[in-house]
């Protein structure tokens, strides 16, 4: 791993000190490149132990176009749980289809309990002790707020008129987990949908400030900022928390209530302009729902599932690996994960954004392009984790391996890592490991954690730093 240490130490000395988006600030090289030749060894770093379990697992779960945590976490690898996003009211606002309204009638009787009395120990209590709670605003007259649900006709459906069922299925509900999380800030809501009923296809938990949005009436509001970005929030109000300005000023604004010089095409204020948002027929427009864990389009969606025009999508790991059998002299042997529309819409860019296959002499090499690289912490899961893809594609496709070859644009050291980075270079390496493939998958995306084995791998001990998020 010497052309590691050499960049290190390259970035030690010639690095220019530069503020980035976390706000640590590194010191930076624009434009580096590193070679490692495969059948000499696994390019795996020496002079630190590194995680093994972490990388070989997100390969693969990049592999299987996965793009939620849920995968990881079961098996123990947190590298990702830093950019999971937290629950917001700015996120993408979708149209939903309005659910259909029914009434039905309730029977039961109130007066004998039927889990009002549930302690609230348990979470299957405190579901009783809601359940009972929703079925009395909808159906007992003596509620205190029946007038607004009940007395406008808000029902229960036949279903969840068991408490059993009730339990059971909004255990299954969106947002479930956030609900478990934090219970006193997430309640069930019947709004989502525009219906006037709960039923298990017409409720979801949400936060309260977000309940608090779905109303019979709303006012979606289009913020387009002097850049020409449209942003879209479910109220004026949303919007205004937003941007940083008073909600009366966008109100202003949406509902014309102008004086006469500013009517018109130039209606701005501090650089943005507000316009009320057209609803279409039959759907009501709202925050998209959040899955808990989900990192959006990120590197396994796009290797995966790029999305065309057309609505399809195209697989591009299975394509290229088609490609290598069928044309190895081709220069287009490319994944990319840099999907410009989608870039917005992920927890975190991708980095390594783009990498090519080249064969010859029978042999398998890649190239991957690093727009970004931190180059102590993530640079050595990078390079071992494309060393372990190239591996696996030249088996798929009966190669032997050849070059590794890694290209970086901005290339750096966080300032909180320049201790750790000198005394790494104080040590001495080790020689390099052997990677043993057990065996031959079926596909490359049916390979599990256990067909792989990292022979005499003997390093110094693990160095910590923070991961700057």
């Amino acid at each position: 791993m010497k052309p590691y240490l050499d960049l290190m130490q390259d970035i030690l000395d010639n690095g220019y000190q530069k503020d980035d988006r976390t706000g640590t600030g590194t010191l930076s090289v624009f434009g580096r490149q590193l070679h490692f030749d495969l059948s000499e060894g696994f390019p795996l770093l020496t002079t630190k132990k590194l995680h093994i379990r972490s990388i070989i697992y997100e390969l693969l779960w990049f592999l299987n176009g996965d793009t939620n945590i849920q995968y990881l976490t079961d098996n123990n690898v947190h590298i990702w749980d830093s950019w999971i996003a937290p629950y917001s009211l700015d996120r993408e606002v979708v149209e939903v289809d309005v659910k259909k309204k029914e009434y039905v009638a309730y029977t039961g009787d109130f007066k004998g309990g039927n889990g009002l009395n549930y302690k609230c120990g348990s979470v299957d209590n405190k579901l009783r002790s809601l359940w009972a709670k929703m079925m009395q605003r909808c159906y007992d007259v003596n509620a205190h707020n029946y007038k607004s649900y009940g007395q406008m006709n808000v029902s229960v459906c036949e279903r969840w008129h068991s408490v059993k069922n009730f339990v059971e299925d909004v255990k299954l509900l969106p947002h479930w987990q956030y609900k478990l999380e934090d219970w006193n800030n997430f309640e069930l809501d019947k709004d989502y949908y525009g219906a006037n009923h709960y039923s298990p296809s017409t409720s979801v938990w949400l936060r309260k400030d977000e309940n608090l949005c779905y109303t019979k009436i709303t006012y979606p509001t289009r913020v387009i900022t002097s850049e020409g970005k449209e942003m879209m929030f479910i109220t004026a109000n949303d919007a205004a928390r937003h941007v940083g300005i008073t909600t009366s000023s966008i109100n202003r604004f949406i509902n014309d209530k102008l004086p006469k010089i500013l009517k018109g095409n130039n209606r701005k204020f501090k650089g943005y302009i507000f316009e009320k948002a057209k609803i279409p027929t039959g759907k009501v427009l709202r925050y998209k729902l959040l899955d808990k864990g989900e990192l959006g389009p990120i590197y396994g969606r796009q290797w995966r599932s790029w999305p065309t025009q057309d609505g399809n999508s195209i697989d591009q790991i299975s394509e290229v690996i088609a490609q290598i059998k069928e044309n190895p002299n081709s220069r287009r042997l490319i994944v990319s994960a840099w999907n410009i529309a989608d870039v917005d819409k992920m927890a975190l860019p991708p980095c390594h954004l783009l990498f090519q296959f080249y064969v010859a002499d029978g042999k398998l090499s890649c190239q991957l392009y690093q727009r970004s690289a931190d180059t102590f912490i993530g640079l050595p899961f990078n390079i071992a984790s494309y060393a372990l893809l190239t591996h696996l594609v030249a088996q798929q496709c009966d190669l032997a391996v050849g070059e590794f070859v890694w290209t970086g644009g901005d290339v750096h050291l966080y300032l909180n890592h320049l201790e750790q980075a000198r005394l790494q270079l104080t040590r001495k390496p080790y020689p390099l490991p052997q990677l043993k493939i057990k065996r031959k998958a079926d596909s490359i995306f049916t390979y599990q954690f256990e067909d792989f084995e990292i022979l005499d791998y003997q390093a110094h001990p693990h160095i910590k730093a923070a991961v700057a998020v």
